[in-house]
């Protein structure tokens, strides 16, 4: 129904306004738009509730873990990334000189 409704708005801007098809095809590009974000939500709404149900398979589960951690590692301020580096940087020295014989 509003396909049909948003074809008739379409065609009648396209023919009163001379730059009705400019228009008509900028608000077809933003309805595509949002249509494609508001996807992108529920599909990640999808995965928190399949993760929260135990639903995932291991591939699964650990995509979402990771994806989670980059969202996590977004948000942080610079002074918790610099500990988290700090971290890091010791464990691998740790690893390295337990690896040489």
């Amino acid at each position: 129904m509003y396909f049909v409704i948003f074809l008739l708005i379409g065609l009648v801007l396209c023919y009163l306004i001379p730059f009705g098809p400019i228009l008509a095809g900028g608000i077809v590009f933003a309805l595509v738009i949002d249509h494609y974000r508001q996807t992108m939500h529920m599909r990640e709404d999808i995965r928190d509730i399949k993760n929260y149900l135990g639903l995932m398979n291991k591939g699964e589960a650990k995509e979402y873990e990771m994806d989670k951690q980059f969202k996590d590692v977004d948000r942080l301020s610079s002074e918790e990334m610099n500990m988290i580096n700090r971290r890091i940087e010791a464990e691998l020295e740790k690893e390295s000189k337990n690896n040489k014989p």
